[in-house]
C-alpha cells in the first residue's frame, strides 16, 4: 500500500515536470517564430537606394528578354507592386502581387473602414 502511494506520487512529479518541459517548448517555439517574422518584416523594408540598384541590376539583364522590371506602389493599397513589362508593346507580361490580389486587399480595407467606424 505504501508502494501505490510513493509510485502516485512520483507519477505526479513525473507528469508536472513534463507540463513544465511542454511549457517551455512552446514559449520557446513562440518566441522562435517571433523572431523569424521580425526578420521577415525588416527584409521586406528594403531602403530605397538597395531598391532601385537591385533594380537597375535587374534591368540590365532584362535588356537582352526586351524587357523591363518596374517597381511601384500601389495608390489605394500602398503595396508594393512588381511588374514585368514588355518594353516595345507596355504590356505586362508578370505583376506580383496580381491584380486581383490588390482589388482584394483594397476591399477588406473598405470593409474593415466600414465595420470600425470610430474616430481615435
Amino acid at each position: 500500500m505504501d508502494i501505490k502511494v510513493i509510485s502516485g506520487t512520483q507519477a505526479s512529479v513525473n507528469m508536472n515536470s513534463q507540463n513544465v518541459e511542454a511549457l517551455d517548448k512552446k514559449q520557446l517555439q513562440k518566441s522562435q517564430q517571433e523572431q523569424i517574422q521580425k526578420k521577415q518584416q525588416e527584409s521586406m523594408e528594403l531602403p530605397q537606394d538597395v531598391l532601385n540598384k537591385a533594380v537597375e541590376d535587374l534591368n540590365k539583364k532584362f535588356e537582352m528578354l526586351n524587357s523591363q522590371l518596374k517597381v511601384e506602389t500601389d495608390e489605394d493599397t500602398g503595396m508594393r507592386v512588381i511588374k514585368i513589362v514588355d518594353k516595345e508593346t507596355n504590356q505586362v507580361i508578370r505583376q506580383i502581387p496580381p491584380e486581383v490580389m490588390l482589388k482584394i486587399a483594397k476591399y477588406l480595407d473598405e470593409v474593415a473602414g466600414l465595420l470600425f467606424n470610430e474616430k481615435v
